[in-house]
């Protein structure tokens, strides 16, 4: 019995040592994981911020293109506006050209129309007697 006994205590700690072992494998392997996946996640997390960066980097180039362009845009709009400025003034001095020339087509008519009254006058007057002579020389025929 003691044989039996001992050969048990014997398997039993053989069992008891290939467990532990097993055991401390398990646990290098576990913590030889957790640290694979910790540096994983350290890596993955490096990387993601580095792409964040990357991101805003970009956002803050389109950022600066886009305030380029809105200043464009703004030079642009005022420069629209002066022409615009220099079109209503054109425009006044067009309107005010042309009421002067009305004004001063009026003035000529006004000063040219009693000569040419007197004109149309005087041509009656001579057609008239054109007139008178042709009847008087017709009769005297």
């Amino acid at each position: 019995m003691r044989l039996t006994l001992t050969s048990l205590q014997a398997e039993m700690r053989g069992s008891f040592a290939a467990m532990s072992l097993r055991i401390d494998n398990l646990d290098t392997n576990l913590h030889e994981r957790a640290d694979h996946i910790l540096l994983s996640l350290d890596k993955h997390m490096k990387d993601t911020a580095y792409r964040f960066r990357e991101v805003d980097r970009r956002f803050e180039a389109v950022d600066q293109r886009f305030e380029q362009i809105d200043r464009r845009f703004d030079a642009i709009d005022r420069r629209f506006d002066a022409i615009d400025q220099r079109f209503m003034i054109v425009d006044q001095n067009f309107k005010t050209v042309q009421e002067q020339f009305k004004q001063q087509t009026r003035d000529i008519i006004d000063a040219l129309f009693p000569f040419f009254t007197s004109v149309e006058q005087i041509l009656n007057k001579h057609e008239n007697r054109i007139t008178i002579l042709e009847a008087s020389s017709t009769r005297s025929k």
